[in-house]
């Protein structure tokens, strides 16, 4: 009104349900896929681009005896390779994140 108070009111709603059910989904699945490679009868490991590890399921804990607060974020290849095969594993590291396959 003239005096500065209010009179009435204006609001908008939108109706979220879906965007919530696609983000609930999304989790659910994000989670059971972790839970596939946390009980993978093989040890499954990620590294980024940096050779930083990313991943570390139960299987690599056990197979390697360290744990996964020991390596994540570590470099694998200057870490926890041998000296002796360094080199090699780099190589085959770097042809994957330049998406060229080989055979071992």
């Amino acid at each position: 009104d003239v005096t500065g108070r209010p009179i009435g009111m204006i609001g908008v709603g939108q109706d979220i349900t879906a965007r919530k059910q696609v983000e609930q989904e999304k989790s659910r699945v994000a989670q059971e896929l972790q839970t596939f490679i946390d009980t993978a009868n093989a040890p499954i490991f990620g590294c980024d681009a940096l050779g930083l590890v990313n991943e570390w399921n139960n299987k690599s804990v056990e197979i390697t005896g360290y744990s996964r607060e020991e390596v994540m974020g570590k470099n694998l290849v200057d870490v926890y390779i041998s000296p002796d095969f360094r080199e090699s594993v780099k190589l085959v590291f770097d042809d994957a994140l330049n998406f060229k396959y080989t055979a071992n």
